[in-house]
């Protein structure tokens, strides 16, 4: 039975049930983008281990496997939804709240290059050396690009309330904040090798460190006057509360390895930042500052942990105990998974320039919660794809019934 369209619009009648491919493809939203961060950020922590394990490190790298697979496929499912679906780019990009979600992409894009820098250049050297830099590059300018992007839209074609404000309006900014950290990671690959790329690498990361950390603790301080003056998110958005723990835990994560990176120039190949004054002497001012500047950090992380967790913990105990069951589950459960382990990279990080084993300890609990957290969370988005009822882009209510004109030109579909 064919069911007939207007053939100008090619948009189907509301009653028609769209094929399955095509559903999935009009829903594949930005969003998705963060099960790659979830995935590479268990790869990694796995692989670094603050309590290192050969198995652990081969399952690590298995992981990151998985997550390169995992971008190539949304990453193609991206392309097809916004060259089939006429105007949905535009809806995406101006949607409030689906476009805060553009800055998953880098973000997940961050932890491949990450991967790379710790197992593929140690292993294989200088090529893999360069593809790091190169993608690093790459990441960085998009990273920019989408965090002052996204606040010029938010002020100029947005309509944005304290009321209706998430954690979310984050995403957009730790994108920077993601890329300066991951400068430290890939300078410190390259440095053997290529050590003047690799200062220059340390210099723009503390540039495009300086665009999201501030502006993320600006809009840290008023997530906190919303959720105090307006109440806490929905119980849909409730993993959101972990968001804050992203800016604050990479933020510190890479303010330490930058001063670290430093360090070892100077030490290792004489190089410093800085073409006068004592070079030495500079280095060591700066590692000492990092690491101050990222216990701070880390600090405000713990809060946003500890917050995050108790109102968490408080909603399933008095309100709802099926909380964490697969009817409440969506996209936005994957806030249970990255943030919290970028902040476990810098307890870890803590743990080496400190020489300490009660953040050792600390680094090893919080990341095994994070790859139980991924497991949980790709388990049920895998049980949720097959039936559907994981993919609801919020961009879609732009469209007359929810349904974007497409661009093909054929545009009848038989009704199921």
């Amino acid at each position: 039975m064919t069911t007939l369209v207007d053939e100008n619009s090619c948009v189907p009648r509301p009653n028609v049930r769209r094929s399955r491919l095509d559903r999935m493809t009009m829903n594949l939203s930005p969003a998705f983008f963060s099960l790659n961060m979830g995935t590479g950020i268990a790869s990694i922590l796995l692989y670094n281990f603050p309590y290192p394990a050969g198995w652990l490190r081969d399952i690590g790298i298995g992981i990151f496997a998985l997550n390169v697979v995992l971008l190539v496929l949304l990453m193609a499912g991206n392309v097809v939804r916004y060259i089939r679906w006429k105007g949905l780019f535009k809806a995406t990009l101006l949607h409030p709240a689906a476009s805060m979600s553009w800055g998953t992409f880098p973000m997940g894009l961050t932890t491949i290059i990450n991967m790379i820098a710790y197992a593929c250049v140690r292993q294989w050297g200088i090529h893999w050396a360069r593809l790091s830099v190169g993608l690093w590059w790459l990441d960085t300018i998009l990273s920019v690009f989408i965090n002052l992007g996204m606040l010029f839209t938010m002020i100029t074609r947005q309509t944005h309330t304290i009321e209706s404000m998430s954690s979310a309006w984050l995403l957009p900014i730790v994108t920077s904040v993601v890329a300066a950290a991951t400068g430290g990671v890939v300078a410190e690959a390259i440095a053997p090798m290529m050590p003047r790329e690799a200062r220059s690498i340390i210099i723009a990361s503390y540039a495009v460190w300086g665009t999201g950390v501030p502006l993320a603790l600006c809009i840290i301080t008023i997530y906190l006057h919303r959720i105090i003056i307006h109440g806490i998110p929905c119980p849909q958005q409730l993993p959101s509360l972990f968001l804050p723990l992203g800016p604050c835990g990479q933020g510190s994560f890479g303010i330490m390895i930058l001063g670290k990176m430093v360090k070892k120039l100077a030490t290792d190949h004489g190089i410093g930042i800085a073409i006068s004054g004592d070079i030495y002497v500079l280095a060591e001012a700066i590692y000492a500052g990092g690491i101050i500047t990222g216990l701070i950090l880390w600090g405000l992380a713990f809060c946003w942990y500890t917050l995050a967790t108790a109102i968490i913990l408080d909603h399933i105990c008095y309100k709802d105990r099926a909380f964490l069951n697969y009817q409440s589950f969506n996209i936005s459960f994957t806030a249970l998974t990255f943030p919290i382990g970028v902040w476990a990279t810098a307890t870890h990080t803590l743990a080496t320039e400190l020489d300490s084993a009660f953040f050792r300890v600390i680094a090893a609990i919080v990341a095994v919660q994070v790859v139980i957290h991924w497991i949980y969370v790709m388990l049920l988005t895998i049980y949720k794809a097959y039936d559907g009822t994981i993919f609801a882009a919020q961009e879609l209510t732009e469209f007359p019934g929810s349904i974007p004109p497409r661009r093909s030109s054929k545009c009848t579909q038989d009704e199921v």
